[in-house]
């Protein structure tokens, strides 16, 4: 039996007279880069920069403690992935395209998120069962260490036996991991019960006692050194995650002698203030740069909130000003954390401005897609119009009808580029008929003008050919189907026509001198047939006209000549008339009189037309 005498509550003293430091952890984790984000933390952060956090949080031996900030990026991936969608969506439908038809290109770096989110929950569940899995051990374990303290209590073996069995059951306590937090301080109370009991029913030797406390200073000796050792450890994050399982494993030790408990706890504590030092030199420097971050977003506010002032009047101005937007966007997401004390207030002011925007740009492209279909209906009423015109022969009416249904085209507005080509070529292919018809017609007419052309010369240089026979009927026979083939060749064109018709009727008045000559008839037989001919086309009738009028003007010449030389003559009185002078005069009006007198008698013989 172990002998109860001499009770020895070092294990009670050390619970009442060494607590551990306060954890440093705690602190950290209140500002946890990785376990605690704020949804205003990561606002501006871009889609990347959030799928590169998930990725990190991947490799992290714990996922349970930073999946509260993961299932938070998640949540802000799927809030952009859905702006992103909405925005594409908006652009798409800018030109009147229908919003079921919007089929957007995959992004792989949502599927990157999203495969890591994937991989995070498996993680995350395969880890709890296994930390459950792990503590459910550890609660057996625990237990039995309990069960086989309990047996060491009733005292059936020796005092060493059962001291070197205690000190090996409080080394097995102390490398046992977590149990389940519903039953940790059920376990933790068993078991500083009994060890409690323990040394209350044991009388503890000065040799083991000391022993025990020696072994219990050794081990906070190692603490200490494993603590020094973790100020000189880069990451700070692992740092204070090793120190503060050191100071689990320190509150662990409770028998330690009184004058080496100071120095010790001394020690450790000195190191763990060293690395709590480096994490208040951290916060403060995060501060500064948080500090520097919010001026900096700040500024970007207010030029998104420039922005929002400009008027949007055109889709070059709105494609312009939605640059600039994307532009303060990117510069946004590239700026990090600002401090907490703004409570989100520069995020949510942001937010508003670019959201103000946004609502803009859709405002204008839905008006601008009402316009469009206004303009639509226009543009489609013209093309009916020049539809209904494009058989029409009525060549000039008709062009300059199609020449005002184009010049109205221009003066109606945009459409939507998925309608802009098909109702442009529905036009252009009603007017392009109908001008080609007109210049096919015009073609031919002009073919038809120049064979006319052709025709005509040939005829002119048969007549200039022409040699008559004597016999004046058969002459003016051959005249007259000349000008008969002349009148059927056509009308030439108007450049052309006065040129080839006094051609022509010189080339006949020729022929007629030649008829003349060879037939040796009357003057009055053969202008009588020569004007008979004339008289049967246009072009003789008008040149008939214009013979009798210049006839008739030079009669009129030559009746004036002589009256003033019969004029000059009565100044000469009774002059003799063998007066040369007088005899020159005298002979000169005889002469002129005989003139008159001959185209008189051929005035009488061209017909009144």
């Amino acid at each position: 039996m172990l002998d109860n005498e001499n009770k020895n509550p070092i294990i009670n003293e050390e619970l009442t007279q060494e607590a551990a430091p306060a954890s440093p952890v705690e602190e950290l984790e209140a500002d946890n880069i990785e376990a605690q984000i704020s949804e205003d933390e990561i606002a501006g952060l871009s889609k990347k920069q959030l799928a590169d956090k998930l990725g990190e949080y991947l490799s992290l031996d714990d996922i349970h403690s930073i999946f509260p900030a993961a299932s938070l990026i998640k949540k802000k991936l799927d809030e952009i992935i859905k702006e992103e969608y909405e925005r594409k969506l908006s652009v798409f439908m800018q030109d009147g395209s229908p919003a079921e038809d919007f089929e957007p290109k995959a992004d792989p770096l949502d599927e990157k998120a999203e495969q890591i989110w994937k991989s995070l929950n498996a993680k995350r569940l395969f880890q709890r069962k296994q930390k459950e899995k792990s503590a459910q051990e550890n609660l057996s374990t625990k237990n039995m260490i309990i069960e086989e303290l309990k047996e060491l209590l009733k005292g059936h073996e020796n005092f060493t036996a059962s001291y070197n069995k205690f000190q090996a059951l409080q080394s097995k306590w102390r490398t046992t991991g977590n149990v389940p937090l519903q039953d940790n301080n059920t376990v933790r109370e068993n078991y500083f019960f009994l060890t409690g009991k323990f040394y209350d029913m044991v009388k503890i030797s000065n040799e083991l006692n000391v022993l025990d406390k020696k072994k219990n200073a050794e081990h906070k000796t190692q603490l200490c050194e494993k603590a020094e050792l973790l100020t000189e450890e880069n990451s700070l994050k692992k740092a204070l995650e090793g120190l503060h399982n050191l100071q689990e494993e320190w509150s662990e030790i409770r028998n330690t002698s009184k004058e080496l408990k100071d120095n010790l706890w001394l020690r450790f504590k000195t190191a763990g203030d060293k690395i709590i030092e480096r994490k208040k030199e951290y916060t403060v420097q995060l501060q500064k740069q948080q500090q520097s971050n919010l001026a900096a977003k700040t500024a970007l506010c207010l030029q998104i909130e420039l922005l929002c002032e400009t008027e949007l009047v055109s889709h070059k101005g709105c494609r312009e000003a939605s640059e600039k937007a994307d532009a303060i966007w990117e510069a946004w997401q590239k700026i990090s954390f600002v401090p907490k004390s703004d409570n989100g207030n520069c995020w949510k002011r942001f937010k508003k401005a670019r959201l103000h925007f946004h609502q803009s740009l859709d405002l204008f492209y839905a008006k601008q897609r009402g316009e469009f279909t206004n303009n639509l209906e226009k543009k489609t009423a013209l093309c009916l119009k020049a539809e209904g015109l494009q058989e029409s022969t009525e060549w000039m009416a008709t062009a300059e009808v199609l020449k005002k249904l184009q010049s109205e085209w221009k003066t109606i507005g945009q459409v939507a580029a998925k309608d802009s080509d098909a109702v442009w070529m529905r036009f252009r292919k009603a007017c392009d008929h109908f001008f080609e018809s007109k210049n096919n017609q015009v073609l031919a007419k002009e073919n038809s003008l120049k064979a006319v052309v052709t025709s005509k010369e040939a005829l002119i240089a048969k007549t200039d050919l022409f040699e008559p026979s004597g016999d004046i009927h058969q002459s003016i026979e051959d005249l007259k189907k000349m000008q008969e083939e002349w009148a059927q060749s056509g009308e030439a064109p108007f450049k052309d026509s006065d040129r080839l018709n006094n051609t022509f009727g010189m080339a006949i008045e020729k022929l007629l001198e030649r008829i003349k000559t060879s037939s040796q008839v009357d003057d009055k037989l053969f202008y009588r047939l020569k004007y008979e001919q004339m008289l049967k086309s246009p072009q003789g009738v008008e040149q008939i006209k214009k013979e009798r009028l210049v006839i008739q003007d030079k009669i009129k010449k030559l009746q004036a000549e002589t009256d003033q030389l019969e004029n000059n003559l009565s100044f000469f009185g009774t002059a003799k008339s063998k007066n040369p002078l007088i005899a020159e005069y005298q002979d000169k009006v005889e002469k002129i009189k005989l003139e008159i007198a001959e185209l008189k008698t051929k005035l009488k013989l061209i017909p009144y037309v």
